[in-house]
């Protein structure tokens, strides 16, 4: 069944293609995002199996156009009328034609390769354990979003959900058992996805090396994506795409042309919160590079209805957090810094030390490679060397080279500016960026979508040049002309050097193979961090399908600081929404009551506290039951009394 899924993605992205006469790299990127916000809005409505049905529709769809294409193909006239893809006949041959492309079979090729390569893979980054591991597997369960108060992180239960829908696309690959390894597979494909588009305008002897190359890019940025699943880094690729789609405006409609803005908008902001950031700079460089002469009117009305698409997604989904209650941590501070309870930490100093320390003495990405290792400075130095000279060799256009330079002026100073701010106020509390490398770390991370994006831009600039008509009459007669005159190929030479140069070899190696080294130990380290009265409190839930998307109060026993151990039981017990306290001796009806409601829990499981008389518990029973530790219980608060009800599986 789940094959399903990619066979009519394909078909959406070949008939897009020859609809719209557009490069299938493109259209696979606009189908990428297309199924994507399809799937989100089957999210909010806990439907998102009904893709098999769109799928089916749609092979059933291109199955019906082949069909008439046969039956009227003597009689043009009603073949017209019938098939809509471009007024000929021939769909399945045209789309067959798109679809037999060296960089499309490379691409169906390294999706496979990445997801057979990654079948053991686990999750061991903390961010993972933390969030992103977790929301894709209660998708995966609930076929969709939780209702008030479900979601299995609360801490961060307004962050977008882009990776976790695709994520839930792989997962259905083994649709009977969880599969913890299938969301590598979906997020690297994500990424490759918006990758795409950069390769089309590779010759086509060269598209299927360029693939690979493509494929490569992500990793010269920051390193962490080879160890975890950062949404940062997609949410830099689909910028960049972004970036890329509002400059290539020439030979396109005008319905694809906005309409890729709106759909790369869209998954922009719903990949993460500060995607909007990116949103705005992404719509300040539309109206830099689209002046106001000729067509002014049209532009406008363009740019707004794809803006208006973009925000009525990202409106629905900040509504329903609001309506389900899912709202960050970070966002709450956020909004009580802006509302005046900000105060400058002492050690912002010595934080703007280490973000110069950060920026320039350490490399993007920690693993070791044999080739260049550049901190993130030299990166940017880069970029704007890459700018300078595209304007000066007239690949960026004259007419263009002035918005060009002072969009990446301004984005830059303004996006690390934000990024420095972040450090001193929404992490104010966190001391491990008091060290080169953490800051390192977290710099390459937040700031891809400058590095990454502007990187994407520059190289979709220069590659569209090297494929244009310009360059090839430009470069003349290649077998009497001077070979290293030749732009197309000093371009096509400078950005292999580039990815080869800088490609992150060993995250490569470690992400598809060499993780099984030390899959075992890792795999160990994970089980020790559920302590005993963690493993007592999974016992507890299992087989409770009932408790899915409901959440579950943990009070705990013992010392106070077991929040690192919550983190990776909650990410085992998920599902199942689960929140904790800590059991203490002084506890009494009044204070269980407070922690009870204030978790907003459905249900309560107990540990047994040292020293602790559980019958503090005892006016939460009824018909003089006795109150059990490591039991399950579910809560009726009637609004003045709450009573516990004995949970049973059967």
């Amino acid at each position: 069944m789940w094959f399903l899924i990619p066979i009519a993605f394909f078909i959406t992205a070949a008939l897009l293609s020859v609809k719209f006469r557009e490069s299938i790299c493109d259209t696979i990127a606009v189908t990428g995002a297309i199924q994507i916000l399809f799937l989100y809005v089957l999210a909010l409505f806990r439907g998102m199996k009904f893709i098999y049905v769109s799928s089916i529709a749609t092979i059933l769809i291109f199955g019906g156009l082949c069909l008439a294409d046969f039956m009227f193909k003597k009689t043009p006239g009603v073949s017209q009328k019938i098939i809509h893809i471009n007024h000929n006949r021939h769909s399945f041959k045209r789309c067959l034609q798109v679809f037999a492309r060296p960089e499309v079979f490379a691409f169906i090729f390294i999706i496979a390769v990445v997801t057979f390569l990654t079948r053991n893979q686990i999750f061991t980054w903390w961010d993972d354990i933390n969030f992103w591991s977790s929301d894709a597997k209660q998708l995966y369960y609930l076929n969709g979003f939780p209702g008030k108060y479900g979601n299995v992180s609360p801490e961060f239960g307004d962050y977008p959900p882009v990776t976790s829908i695709f994520k839930w696309i792989f997962l259905e690959i083994s649709s009977k058992k969880y599969r913890e390894s299938l969301q590598f597979a979906g997020y690297y494909t994500l990424n490759f996805v918006f990758l795409m588009p950069i390769v089309k305008g590779v010759s086509t002897k060269l598209a299927a090396p360029a693939t690979f190359l493509a494929f490569m890019l992500p990793g010269i940025i920051n390193g962490i994506i080879f160890y975890g699943t950062p949404a940062d880094i997609t949410m830099g690729i689909v910028y960049g795409a972004l970036l890329y789609a509002i400059w290539d405006k020439d030979g396109h409609q005008n319905i694809f042309y906005y309409g890729r803005i709106a759909l790369y908008t869209a998954v922009l902001l719903l990949t993460k919160s500060v995607g909007i950031e990116w949103a705005v700079f992404a719509l300040i460089f539309f109206f830099m590079t689209n002046p106001g002469k000729g067509r002014r009117a049209s532009k406008v009305k363009g740019i707004c209805l794809a803006a208006l698409f973009a925000a009525t997604f990202y409106g629905s989904w900040l509504l329903f957090c609001f309506i389900n209650r899912r709202v960050a941590k970070a966002t709450g501070l956020g909004i009580r810094m802006a509302t005046g309870s900000y105060v400058v930490p002492a050690n912002a100093a010595q934080k703007a030390w280490y973000f110069f320390l950060g920026l320039w003495t350490m490399p993007m990405h920690a693993d070791h490679n044999v080739t260049f290792d550049m901190p993130i400075g030299v990166m940017i130095v880069l970029i704007f060397a890459a700018l300078i000279l595209m304007i000066k060799k007239e690949i960026i256009p004259h007419r263009e080279r002035k918005r060009f330079a002072l969009f990446f002026v301004l984005s830059g100073i303004i996006s690390y500016g934000i990024i420095f701010i972040a450090h001193i106020s929404l992490f104010q509390a966190e001391d491990q960026y008091l060290d080169a490398f953490a800051m390192t770390n977290s710099l390459a991370r937040y700031g891809a979508p400058f590095t990454m994006g502007s990187m994407y831009l520059l190289m979709g600039v220069a590659l569209t040049y090297a494929g244009s008509k310009r360059a090839v009459e430009e470069a003349g007669n290649p077998d009497h002309d001077d070979y290293w005159k030749n732009k197309r190929n000093i371009i096509y030479i400078l950005i292999i050097l580039f990815v080869l140069l800088n490609a992150d070899y060993v995250g490569t190696y470690n992400s598809l193979y060499g993780y099984r080294k030390t899959l075992e130990e890792k795999a160990a380290y994970n089980a020790d961090m559920i302590d005993d009265g963690g493993q007592r409190f999974i016992e507890a839930l299992y087989g409770h399908r009932v408790l899915w998307g409901h959440r579950v109060l943990n009070l705990r026993s013992g010392d106070p600081g077991h929040w690192v151990h919550d983190t990776y039981l909650s990410k085992e017990v998920s599902p199942v929404p689960a929140v904790y306290d800590t059991l203490t001796e002084s506890d009494d009806a009044i204070t269980l009551t407070d922690k009870i409601r204030k978790s907003h829990a459905e249900y309560v499981f107990s540990e047994s506290a040292q020293l602790y008389d559980k019958n503090a518990f005892s006016g939460f029973m009824e018909n003089g039951e006795e109150f059990e530790f490591w039991k399950l219980y579910k809560v009726e608060d009637t609004g003045d009394s709450l009573k516990l009800i004995p949970v049973y599986l059967y």
